[in-house]
Order: C-alpha cells, then sequence, then structure tokens
C-alpha cells in the first residue's frame, strides 16, 4: 500500500497562516473526502501551540472517529534557532512540548525549519506573516554579523531539537527551503554530518530543491537514507511554486527510482498549494492518484 499523506499547505492555503483550531478539523475531514488516510499537521508559533493544547482531546477524537494517521507534526518556533540564551531555551521548550504533542496524536515525527539568518532583508522576508512562493529577496548583511558564530548556534540548536525528539521516541527532520539558512541539499549534508544523530534526517521537498536548481536524483544520493520523508510537488525549475505534477518539470521517474535505490518505504506528502493555485482541491487530488500510482510502480 502506498504511504501518501496530506500535508499542511493545504490547510495554510485554504484558512491561511496560521490556520485556528476549528480550521484543523475542517482540514481532517477534508483530508478523508479527497481520499487521504494519513496527514501531517503544523504548529506555528506559541499562541497556536496553546490552542492546540487546550483542544487536542477533540482533535484526537476526531482523528479517531475519521480513521485518520497523523505521520508528521511540523513544529515552527522561531525562538529555537536564537542566539540569545533565554529566547534559545524558550523556544527549546515550546518544541519540547510539540514533541508532546507529536505523542498524543501518535505522529513518529516531528519536523522543524531553519529559519532565515539575522540579516537585514529590503522588502519581503521569507515567509514572514504567509506563505509565498515565487518572491525575489533584497537583503544587507549587518557588519556584526558572523555566519560562522550563527552555523554553530544552528548546529547546537538542532542538536537539542534532536535530543528531545530522541527523548520522545521521534524522528526529527529539516526541510531545505527556499530563503531559509538550509536551502539546498548540501547545506543539509552539512548540517546532519555536524549534528551526527541518529534519529536526524531530511524531508526531500522536491519543489523547493528543483527551483534550487538541483538535479533531484543526485539530491537523493547526497541524503540518501537520511531521507526521513518526501513533499512532492512541481515547478517550472524557476521559482518554488508547489503545483501538481505534470504542471512542471520535475524528472519523477528519476525521484522515484532514486529513492527505490535506497529502499525508502517513509510517506510522501502531498505537498501542493499556495496563491498560485486554479483549484487547491482538483490539484491535491491528482497529485494523490499520481503519488499512489509512482509509490506503488516503484516502493512497494
Amino acid at each position: 500500500m502506498a504511504n501518501v499523506n496530506m500535508a499542511w499547505l493545504y490547510a495554510i492555503t485554504k484558512f491561511g497562516y496560521p490556520p485556528k483550531l476549528a480550521n484543523f478539523h475542517e482540514a481532517m475531514e477534508d483530508a478523508v473526502r479527497l481520499g487521504f488516510q494519513a496527514i501531517e499537521i503544523e504548529v506555528y508559533g506559541e499562541q497556536n501551540l496553546i490552542e492546540v493544547e487546550e483542544g487536542k482531546k477533540e482533535l484526537k477524537d476526531h482523528l479517531s472517529r475519521l480513521n485518520l494517521k497523523v505521520v508528521n507534526l511540523a513544529a515552527i518556533f522561531r525562538q529555537v534557532v536564537s542566539s540569545e540564551t533565554r529566547e534559545k531555551e524558550r523556544g527549546l521548550s515550546l518544541f519540547a512540548r510539540a514533541a508532546d504533542l507529536a505523542n498524543y496524536f501518535g505522529s513518529p515525527m516531528i519536523q522543524t525549519d531553519t529559519f532565515s539568518p539575522p540579516i537585514q532583508y529590503v522588502g519581503k522576508r521569507p515567509y514572514g506573516e504567509n506563505i509565498v512562493f515565487g518572491e525575489e529577496y533584497k537583503v544587507r548583511v549587518p557588519s556584526g554579523f558572523s555566519w560562522l558564530h550563527f552555523w554553530k548556534n544552528l548546529v547546537s540548536s538542532m542538536k537539542s531539537c534532536s535530543a528531545i525528539a530522541r527523548e520522545h521516541g521521534l524522528l526529527f527532520t529539516v526541510e531545505p527551503r527556499i530563503g531559509e539558512t538550509i536551502s539546498n541539499s548540501d547545506a543539509m549534508l552539512s548540517l546532519m554530518n555536524e549534528v551526527e544523530e541518529d534519529n536526524f534526517g531530511a524531508v526531500l521537498d522536491t519543489g523547493h530543491l528543483h527551483s534550487a536548481k538541483e538535479l533531484l536524483p543526485v539530491s537523493i544520493e547526497k541524503l540518501n537514507k537520511k531521507i526521513f520523508y518526501v513533499h512532492l510537488s512541481d515547478n517550472d525549475g524557476r521559482d518554488n511554486y508547489h503545483r501538481a505534477p505534470g504542471k512542471g518539470t520535475i524528472d519523477w521517474d528519476g525521484v522515484f527510482e532514486g529513492l527505490r535505490k535506497y529502499n525508502f518505504k517513509g510517506y510522501v506528502a502531498i505537498d501542493v498549494g499556495g496563491k498560485d493555485i486554479d483549484d487547491l482541491e482538483v490539484e491535491v487530488v491528482s497529485s494523490r492518484v499520481f503519488a499512489e500510482q509512482m509509490y506503488n510502480k516503484y516502493l512497494v
């Protein structure tokens, strides 16, 4: 059976960022209506975390009624990568509470972002108030910024998150994203090599990596067995749009052949959405059908 789930980008696209607690229930119902048996969920910021904590029983009951499985919980707290000790400790505390939620919902995996470095943005900032694809950024590097200091702090943060995940019996993942500190497979590989934790791995996000001009089969070779999860979307190789397969130029046979080589048996999330989508449900369903077919052809 194909391990294909609905990513949280569906809920973000439909309801805004971040979705409210009531939207969680509707997104879960939509997932089942659109043919999924599994879903990922996300908590973004402390207030969203509190909402989900307070409503967790109702959410778990709803998941049970729908016979819907949670396979990943994204825990997005910028404080985790702060260079200020107290702020960082606060972020790690929030991450630990999110790990408690992952256990509560039965998720085997928790994910976070690496965010953008503390530099000055002239105009738009990546993923500031919403998830927007295809943007262009201008930056200025402050005179006091040290990449080495920032990188060491990031490695420390990811080590701490990995330890928290391990204490909860969870896999821990990061996805390379355009505009963030970890934006390509080489940066992800460097981070994993320095963190050196068995439970720390990568999300292969086909949309972001393809728009970063990566050759996806080569990306898979680099990350190989450390690919714990896949986010599936397509684009033209220039902008990081998250469209359905066939709406872009990704070589999907090459992607799934690469995953088969390393015996990937994890979940492939349909990560389709964004403001440029003409019909969200149509593209999500067509993507699910495509992913199931490719999974059954190459990975079962």
